[in-house]
């Protein structure tokens, strides 16, 4: 009787074990979730584009009746990501970019998903590119244009881009499988 008291007190459930690696991995992958999101947190916010030489500046149009004023360009700001999706910005109609153009994001874009940032001059038909960057300081020049970007962190902006990297989707998968595991495993520790 002392041996069976004695081997029943040192064998641990196969379901106590598997509720324990359960728990680690929850925990570890809200860790890694932290840690992830807070290092993709930055934000884009706004872009700025600068003309550096007005008379540089490309014209729709050289007609002899037509205002210099609808000659200028409507500059539009296309936001390139990762996942293939472009992010239009609006356009600017017939204005310069001398004194500096703003546009601002409703929703603000992770720094780290973004490939690329492209001024054009917004046509019906096509579009033609005029610059094109990538984040890669606060201020960028290309060609005539100066970008100037404005960022902000936000946990809201990291959350939702680690969940769009493939070791977010593996870390929530096993977050998943490992909550359901363990209410098994809670089940039968309770009932069997």
């Amino acid at each position: 009787m002392s041996d069976e008291a004695t081997k029943s007190e040192t064998s641990i459930s196969p379901w106590r074990i598997t509720s324990w690696i359960c728990c680690s991995v929850v925990v570890i992958s809200v860790i890694f979730c932290v840690i992830i999101a807070a290092i993709r947190s930055e934000g884009l916010t706004q872009v700025t584009v600068t003309a550096l030489n007005e008379e540089a500046e490309p014209r729709d149009h050289a007609l002899p009746l037509i205002k210099q004023k609808d000659a200028l360009p409507d500059y539009e700001i296309v936001v390139m990501t990762q996942d293939g999706f472009k992010t239009r910005l609006g356009a600017k109609l017939n204005t310069s970019a001398k004194d500096g153009l703003d546009w601002t994001l409703n929703d603000p874009i992770s720094v780290a998903e973004i490939t690329g940032v492209r001024l054009q001059d917004q046509d019906k038909v096509i579009s033609d590119a005029i610059a094109e960057v990538q984040i890669t300081d606060k201020s960028v020049v290309a060609g005539n244009y100066r970008f100037d970007f404005q960022t902000e962190h936000s946990a809201a902006v990291g959350v939702q881009s680690f969940f769009k990297t493939p070791i977010g989707i593996a870390i929530a998968t096993a977050f998943l499988i490992a909550v359901i595991l363990m209410l098994v495993s809670a089940f039968f520790l309770l009932f069997g």
